[in-house]
């Protein structure tokens, strides 16, 4: 049986930028503290932060999947191989929508992560990381064709062609840009609780890390 997939992605949406920070507590502190203490006040600050959800993406993406059987097989030496068109063919267009998040987990979060140089401070953010979840199928709008003589899809096909709608969806994540939404985002968040250290805005910078393989951002788990 030969076949066809293609895999036809919907419009990216931003739908939500989660900025739900509630263990992220500050109070206002003065320059006179010691640089080490306002290091250390800073760093526990940050830490509460814990697990921040910075940015989340809806995706809506249409799997297409068509088929033709075929005749296989070898006959005197030589091997053949052609379409049954007579038999007729199948085609399937499965809607899914799935949700992508990008987090990034302050927990380990230390004062190697800060550099302070006189009244500049400088916070270099931990990697994002990013989880594709509820993922679920539009059954309502799934239209497909079948031949009369060609068997209905069965529900282990549909799983499987959702399974590689699932694989399509984060094999396309890096050009998504939500890693860098995710850390401009963070940076957003960040920068009020820095200046309730005292710190003037144009005296702070965000920075990570340059070289980052964004592939290796994304989770294979799902929440």
């Amino acid at each position: 049986m030969g076949k066809r997939f293609s895999w036809a992605l919907g419009c990216w949406l931003l739908s939500v930028v989660s900025v739900l920070c509630a263990g992220c507590s500050h109070r206002q502190h003065s320059r006179t503290e010691s640089p080490s203490d306002t290091l250390q006040l800073l760093t526990t600050h940050i830490q509460q932060c814990s697990r921040l959800y910075t940015a989340e993406y809806a995706i809506h993406k249409v799997v297409t999947h068509d088929d033709v059987l075929r005749l296989r097989g070898q006959l005197t030496g030589e091997k053949y191989d052609f379409e049954l068109p007579f038999l007729g063919d199948r085609k399937i267009a499965i809607p899914m929508d799935a949700t992508v998040k990008a987090y990034i987990d302050f927990s380990g979060f230390s004062e190697a992560n800060v550099e302070r140089n006189g009244q500049h401070i400088t916070i270099i953010l931990p990697d994002p990381k990013v989880l594709l979840t509820s993922t679920k199928i539009d059954h309502q709008n799934i239209r497909k064709y079948v031949a009369l003589l060609r068997h209905d899809f069965t529900d282990d096909e549909l799983s499987s062609y959702e399974q590689q709608g699932r694989a399509a969806i984060a094999a396309a994540i890096p050009d998504m840009g939500i890693v860098e939404s995710a850390r401009k985002n963070a940076a957003h968040i960040l920068i009020p609780i820095i200046q309730q250290m005292g710190f003037s805005e144009q005296d702070i910078t965000i920075t990570f890390r340059q070289d980052l393989d964004i592939a290796s951002t994304i989770e294979r788990t799902t929440e």
